[in-house]
């Protein structure tokens, strides 16, 4: 059997700028969830290009550095006048003054900038959606890792039924899975909410809602699972064949009721999704499929656990699994 060739800088960076094609990135993203050294480094590589944004530092200018600036062109134009004339020689001393020449090269100049600008703020756009992709992406590491051991995804501890869905990552980390909780923090919606340690799942049982906020500020939503036949709800079951959402950009919400349109995170203009494959692809709305018309809302328009095994519920992580 052919082997692929492993990923080179060239691929590395390719796929972290969302480049790669469908065959390469499902390889790539194979290779990734073999390796963890790999992903630790596909993982710096996207934050290193974060930082090349413009974050707004000063650069301090040496001391002097005019004053040798004017040296060094005075002397190298003595040595150079010693060997060629100057084209200035040729020119006219006096260059005629035109207001239309002014008005000309201005109207270039801001016509530059009215294109340059909306192509720089494309560009950090696609690069904010690139950098949650790859959040999202290495949470699907760790809940493909939970589902294969245990046969389901993370859902309501039996003894808290009325957990909060923002518990998947605790399970997760309890279960040494989850091992970099800054993950949990979409770095395109300017927040780092993550100020303390994670708690234990114990350490939960009971907790106020106003205390769930600040100790489970997920920027993500996730499943909050379907219920069967018989009407209980339940978890997402590992063996489902069908590609099912795990987590997506959280929406907007307030006071135990989901808001219109897309998710905070992003400006409104959409949201990044997670599949159970690890592949997370962008929605421009909140359409998952042909017969799940909003991700953030079962099929009675409400944020609670799905009606059927094609309603995928993605919640945020202050809703409780059962629902708001």
């Amino acid at each position: 059997m052919e082997v692929a060739d492993p990923m080179n800088p060239s691929d590395m960076l390719d796929y972290t700028l969302g480049q790669l094609d469908d065959p390469a990135r499902e390889q790539a993203e194979a290779e990734i969830a073999r390796d963890p050294q790999l992903a630790v480094t596909i993982e710096r590589l996207s934050r290193s290009i974060h930082r090349l944004l413009d974050d707004g530092e000063e650069i301090e200018v040496p001391a002097g550095l005019a004053a040798r600036t004017v040296t060094f062109v005075v002397e190298h134009d003595r040595v150079e006048a010693g060997r060629r004339r100057s084209i200035l020689e040729f020119a006219p001393r006096m260059v005629p003054f035109r207001w239309a020449d002014v008005a000309v090269a201005a109207s270039i100049f801001f016509a530059s900038l009215l294109t340059l600008v909306p192509a720089l703020q494309r560009s950090k756009d696609r690069m904010d959606q690139a950098g949650c992709g790859f959040n999202l992406q290495q949470l699907g590491i760790g809940l493909a890792q939970y589902a294969a051991l245990h046969g389901q995804y993370p859902h309501a501890p039996a003894d808290q039924p009325g957990a909060a869905s923002g518990t998947f990552a605790v399970t997760l980390q309890d279960s040494g899975m989850l091992r970099d909780v800054t993950t949990l923090d979409c770095p395109c919606n300017g927040k780092h909410p993550l100020s303390r340690p994670m708690p234990h799942l114990k350490e939960l049982q009971g907790a106020a809602p106003e205390s769930l906020r600040e100790t489970l500020p997920w920027d993500y939503a996730y499943h909050t699972g379907y219920r069967r036949p018989q009407g209980a709800a339940g978890p997402v079951p590992a063996m489902l064949t069908s590609r099912i959402p795990l987590l997506a950009d959280q929406p907007a919400h307030v006071r135990g009721r989901i808001l219109d349109g897309n998710s905070p995170n992003h400006g409104l203009r959409g949201q990044n999704v997670l599949y159970s494959d690890i592949h997370v692809q962008w929605h421009n709305d909140r359409r998952v499929g042909p017969f799940d018309l909003d991700m953030f809302l079962n099929e009675d328009h409400h944020p609670a656990p799905g009606l059927n095994v094609h309603d995928a519920v993605l919640v945020p992580s202050l809703c409780p699994y059962g629902g708001w």
